[in-house]
């Protein structure tokens, strides 16, 4: 362990570390409602913020879900999907390409 002193603010938010001077106020906006940061505090914050090591989201993004239908490639033809199976297992009855799930 260092020496090194964690502050942060209580008012803005912002977090900042000095290892020989101790502040008064928030170098940020000068705030005086500041307090340190223990280790304790650190560690479970750390560990539960989203984005370090698991996806958030709310599967609106590009690529979530199954397709809902399957298209050829080649000519445009489309069927629906049937759950379950992959469109690439399936073929275009027109031209005999592997079809490829759409939205």
């Amino acid at each position: 362990m260092t020496n090194e002193r964690r502050y942060k603010c209580r008012v803005c938010g912002f977090e900042w570390h000095s290892p020989e001077k101790e502040y008064e106020k928030c170098p940020d906006c000068e705030s005086e409602d500041i307090y340190t940061i223990s280790l304790e505090e650190e560690i479970p914050k750390a560990m539960g913020q989203p984005g370090l090591g698991r996806r958030g989201g709310s599967g609106a993004r590009m690529g979530a879900g199954a397709p809902r239908v399957c298209k050829c490639p080649q000519c445009g033809y489309e069927s629906e999907k049937t759950p379950g199976i992959p469109c690439r297992t399936a073929k275009c009855p027109k031209c005999d390409t592997s079809l490829c799930g759409a939205e």
